[in-house]
């Protein structure tokens, strides 16, 4: 399943500040090349990593795997995304921060790099196909799984 899914933050700080911190986590999974375009109301941020079978199962020996990730890192200064009720009522805004185009079924790949970009912000939250929402939390329980579904970017996270 292709799609676009993305990373939301809680103020309308959307910089290039936490662009080092993003490319270390993708260069300690294998990315080697990575490109960074400004154009005006958002930055892309293209990489990838050579030797990919594009017939593994689900990206598992991700040492070995190529793919191409394309972000979007949103600068403009409006980009409001939802507003996200906690149990207790509290309100919070959420803006987009990045944006990931053609989620495809790299599922796994994108698993890992959620599960390592959530213990730098874990105040983010990444917003799935369907509008589904996770937090930190629910990566963590989706990644710790010994057996998941390559769609589980698509499914309710609390079915998870």
């Amino acid at each position: 399943m292709a799609g676009d899914v993305g990373i939301l933050r809680r103020k309308d700080d959307n910089s290039c500040r936490d662009i080092k911190s993003i490319v270390n986590i993708l260069m300690s999974r294998g990315f080697t090349n990575e490109f960074l375009s400004d154009y005006g109301d958002y930055y892309t941020f293209s990489i990838n990593k050579p030797g990919y079978d594009d017939d593994g199962r689900w990206y598992l020996d991700d040492a070995s795997s190529w793919a191409v990730m394309y972000i979007d890192i949103i600068k403009r200064k409006y980009s409001y995304y939802c507003t996200v009720e906690d149990s207790s009522g509290q309100k919070t805004d959420y803006y987009r921060y990045i944006y990931i185009e053609g989620y495809g079924d790299r599922a796994f790949m994108y698993l890992n790099f959620l599960h390592e970009y959530f213990k730098l912000f874990p105040d983010d939250i990444f917003s799935g196909a369907a509008d589904h929402l996770y937090t930190k939390e629910d990566i963590d329980r989706i990644y710790e799984k010994e057996i998941w579904s390559e769609i589980w970017h698509c499914l309710d996270p609390k079915t998870l």
